[in-house]
């Protein structure tokens, strides 16, 4: 084959590759019982995040039990390549263990030279569901079916259907020739309705005196009005009882239209969002638009103060989303796991909004402070080892190639002393006084740490010259200096600071810098201690 036909072949392979992988429905690939491919739908569908998750697996793996039999007989039943199934139904098995109703269609083929099978699924969830639907509305057209009433032009009844029977509790022999406001138990003007638009809703009576709650529809006809008459009775109870619910959930329940603007919102909303109905707040608060949102890192989500809806309606069916609002009231932030979604998907610029939320202030406040617990040092409050060191490697990162900058080992001289005389109380008090002390020597930006015991390091971030470097050094050594008060005693503490320069294009890793330093920290404590050293490349490393 010459080489133009292997690259045609090669092209219509990888565009027939792509196909595969843009379709919207399933398709996957078997041999020998065993996936070779699955595209991106297949993947989504069965509850995968990657292909990867289902190559080499078996086939029956993914099918109903009771109907592995009936797979393997469809696929035993092709033989030459080319052959194919008709299209049959399936069950298949996502990996949570839900079940999916498919349509399934298998092919012989040859996959990267061998043969294989193809097999296309069709999802047939919608189409289940809309059958479900039709025989609902069949059952509803059968036995709940709305009252059917033809009038003269004067309003007498002249038909009267078996579910205006039902509905009014009348036979139609006790109806026909009536005025049918008799008939309805309340006063009916065909006229009336149709010169209104045609709709209206009243109530009515049955022959026994019960109220009803009627949709009345009437169309004008040569010899008189039809009526259609829905018994809304259930509905309107079945609404109250629907509010009466989500009244009482304790998760914020919203419901916003195309505007921003709040149709309906429940008392559990009104309280975690802190807005009072009896207050004036309570009108401007409705438009639920104003309020920001604030990311878990503390960022607001939309820097032109775009709103919560818009948010939603750029971001529709959002599931367990983590945000930030401020109270209306007291203007006290909450965060809240709020789900998100449009009523009319099919139409987001016009849509309504569901927001359902619940109040997970304190939790998030316990995540906040477990991550902060995590990466800080419990007894001094500086970052610890692990948080100071990522920091370096972070820095060392995207630092301006021609910037400068220092890493500062410092150890405290004889604190061993202080532990053994006057206890570790007076240890620890000592520690965090120096912490503070060491703090407070540096500039803002930098970053000083707490390594452990009594080490303690520095990153100093920016461009620094030598004399800066120097004078820093100076108000170390004098901050720590300053006497402490330990348990009715005055202890001054000297320290060894060991200092790596961080160079232009300095091409050693954040640990490499830190073990330099700590040389140099040892080489100022061998020296007697109360002083500083640069490191040298002739140091000799510190054992560990």
């Amino acid at each position: 084959m010459s080489n133009d036909c292997w690259e045609d072949q090669l092209i219509a392979e990888q565009h027939y590759r792509q196909l595969l992988d843009h379709c919207p429905d399933m398709i996957l690939v078997h041999e020998g019982g065993r996936f070779v491919y699955m595209n991106p739908a297949g993947v989504r569908w069965l509850g995968g995040t990657s292909e990867e998750q289902f190559i080499g697996r078996r086939v029956t793996e993914i099918v109903h039990p009771g109907e592995i039999h009936a797979v393997l007989a469809r696929i035993a039943s092709l033989r030459c390549v080319g052959d194919s199934s008709g299209p049959t139904p399936e069950t298949l098995l996502r990996l949570d263990g839900t079940t999916m109703d498919v349509e399934v269609v298998s092919v012989l083929t040859r996959w990267n030279g061998k043969l294989a099978y193809l097999v296309i699924m069709h999802d047939l969830s919608a189409q289940k569901a809309a059958e479900k639907t039709l025989r609902y509305q069949a059952a509803l057209v059968n036995y709940v079916s709305d009252a059917i009433i033809a009038t003269t032009v004067t309003g007498i009844v002249t038909s009267w259907n078996p579910a205006a029977e039902t509905i009014y509790h009348c036979p139609a022999a006790k109806a026909l020739g009536r005025p049918v406001s008799e008939a309805v138990g309340a006063p009916l003007d065909p006229a009336a309705i149709v010169s209104n638009g045609g709709v209206a809703r009243v109530a009515h009576r049955t022959s026994g005196g019960t109220v009803l709650s009627v949709r009345v529809s009437a169309a004008a006809m040569d010899d008189g009005f039809v009526l259609v008459c829905t018994d809304q009775t259930a509905l309107l109870q079945a609404e109250q009882h629907f509010q009466t619910v989500v009244n009482s959930l304790g998760e914020g329940v919203v419901v916003l239209d195309s505007e921003g603007r709040v149709e309906s919102v429940n008392p559990a909303a009104l309280r975690i969002l802190g807005v009072d109905s009896s207050d004036r707040v309570y009108d401007s608060a409705r438009r639920v638009a104003i309020i920001p949102i604030i990311q878990p890192d503390g960022r607001i989500v939309n820097p032109d103060q775009r709103a919560l809806f818009e948010f939603l309606k750029t971001q529709a069916s959002q599931t367990r989303c983590v945000l930030g609002v401020d109270r209306a009231g007291d203007g006290q932030r909450v965060w809240l796991s709020a789900n998100g979604q449009l009523l009319d998907p099919d139409n987001p610029q016009n849509s309504s909004v569901l927001l359902s939320f619940i109040d997970i202030t304190a939790q998030h406040t316990a995540s906040q402070r477990l991550a902060y617990e995590a990466a800080h040092d419990g007894l001094t409050g500086l970052p610890n080892r692990g948080h100071v060191l990522s920091h370096m490697s972070r820095h060392l990162d995207e630092r301006d190639p021609a910037g400068r900058g220092a890493v500062l080992f410092i150890d405290l001289d004889k604190f061993k002393a202080v532990n053994d005389s006057l206890g570790h109380e007076a240890g620890d008090i000592l520690l965090k006084t120096a912490a503070h002390r060491l703090k407070a020597a540096f500039r803002a930006g930098d970053v000083v740490g707490r390594l452990g015991g009594d080490e303690f390091i520095a990153l100093v971030q920016g461009e620094i010259s030598q004399t800066g470097l120097n004078q820093l050094v100076e108000r170390i050594h004098a901050a720590l200096a300053k006497p402490v008060s330990v348990r009715g005693a005055e202890v001054a503490v000297t320290a060894s600071i060991g200092i790596a320069v961080i160079a232009k294009d300095d091409p050693r890793n954040s640990r490499q810098i830190v073990r330099d330093a700590e040389a140099a920290m040892y080489h100022a404590k061998s020296s007697g201690g109360k002083m500083s050293r640069y490191f040298m490349h002739q140091l000799p490393q510190p054992n560990h």
